[in-house]
């Protein structure tokens, strides 16, 4: 057998085993192999076996390379078929890229989004209620993630300030999304339902004339301009990204800083009665500890050497963005869950480059809404007799947060 000049790992984005004992094992991957050869498979059709890079200096100059290291072959960590279903626009490249995140930003400005704040404490009052009331009609705990974590960004995302829908078809996108992240394999038979449904609001809003609100822009998006022009499927293919990565993603911050404030009272009594400015770190650094989206997917346009590694053109490459906020060189006790840290914000957790998250602002404000609530009870407490799971997933949150509250 001939030896390579690299490390050769065992890693996929969704064993079970990694969500489990997730800070060990992306530690244990960095060390061994700080840029290398993973042998699983990313694809349901191509051959097994991608380029990882674990280190935060390599994850960042090539997530801020879209040159080299482009999004157009796909960023999902097991590569949907991009026959079926592409992540528009973050499957794009510029120009198309720039043209549909030019057209989308208006609506994810801090600016923007303030106008929704009485909206989203609204939500946020009401689930916290229906947690309080669940838990004085019966002995032992809630289960947050169930009553709060997955309700919540469904219902921003399906109130009026986005998508204007009626709010009890959360329940079944949310399915179809958890499906699309977990699953991958079932992608030719869920992703055409979620399109469908977005297809049909967009056909909605035409027959409307509206495009006051963000699927009515999307509906017209590329119709008008003759300079920019897109088809009716990346219209669809553009809404839904919106409603995959308004739900389950967001999710996954919610959950992990919910959990977080569940288990480690020394962080509740540091944030109670705090700042804003506080608070804003410390959602910084739950973010770069949890990492809920841990990574990302990217294909050579050109030969590159990364880390020794001699990469070819249309290989495929596996930006490891959890193992890169757990990167000693760049957050020194990287384990450690410091709201102090001097660069909180060097996160990856939203990734970087043109292709940063989009509703990081929404995000931030959804868990810091969360955290404000959660800090206004006497009680907020994980049951010491249950353990803690985390979904294998692309969108990474706890599968249920067992907890004693008291108003």
């Amino acid at each position: 057998m001939t030896e390579t000049p690299y490390e050769t790992v065992d890693f996929f984005p969704l064993d079970q085993k990694l969500h489990d004992d997730f800070w060990n094992q992306l530690t244990d991957v960095r060390e061994k192999c700080p840029v290398g050869w993973a042998t699983s498979y990313w694809s349901m059709t191509a051959p097994p076996g991608q380029w990882i890079i674990n280190t935060y200096a390599d994850n960042m100059n090539a997530a801020s390379d879209w040159e080299t290291f482009s999004s157009q072959g796909g960023v999902s960590s097991v590569q949907f078929p991009l026959d079926v279903i592409r992540l528009i626009p973050v499957e794009n490249d510029p120009p198309v890229h720039r043209e549909i995140r030019k057209a989308l930003n208006p609506f994810f400005t801090p600016a923007a989004l303030a106008d929704n704040d009485g909206e989203l404490q609204k939500i946020a009052d009401e689930l916290m209620d229906r947690c309080l009331e669940q838990a004085a009609g019966r002995p032992g705990p809630v289960d947050f993630v169930e009553l709060y974590t997955s309700q919540l960004p469904p219902l921003v995302l399906l109130g009026p300030n986005f998508l204007d829908q009626d709010t009890e078809q959360g329940a079944e996108l949310l399915g179809l999304v958890r499906i699309l992240l977990t699953k991958p394999e079932l992608t030719l038979e869920t992703a055409p339902k979620l399109l469908a449904w977005c297809g049909a609001l967009l056909e909605r809003r035409r027959a409307e004339g509206r495009r006051d609100d963000l699927p009515g822009m999307i509906a017209h998006l590329g119709l008008d301009d003759p300079d920019f022009q897109l088809s009716e499927r990346e219209r669809v293919e553009t809404l839904n990204l919106t409603v995959m990565a308004g739900m389950e993603t967001t999710m996954g911050g919610m959950g992990a800083a919910a959990w977080l404030l569940a288990t480690r009272p020394e962080l509740v009594e540091a944030l109670r009665g705090t700042d804003e400015r506080t608070l804003d770190r410390a959602i910084e650094e739950i973010l770069r500890y949890s990492s809920p989206v841990p990574t990302e997917g990217r294909t050579l346009t050109r030969d590159v050497e990364v880390g020794g590694c001699p990469m070819k053109a249309g290989d495929r490459v596996l930006l490891n963005f959890a193992a890169a906020n757990l990167d000693p060189e760049k957050f020194p006790d990287p384990h450690a869950l410091d709201i102090n840290r001097p660069n909180v914000a060097s996160h990856l957790a939203f990734g970087a480059g043109i292709h940063r998250c989009l509703g990081a602002h929404l995000a931030r404000r959804e868990m810091k809404v969360t955290i404000k609530a959660i800090l206004a009870l006497s009680e907020f407490r994980f049951d010491p007799e249950q353990e803690i799971r985390f979904r294998a997933s692309f969108a990474r949150g706890p599968v249920a947060l067992p907890v004693y509250v008291t108003r």
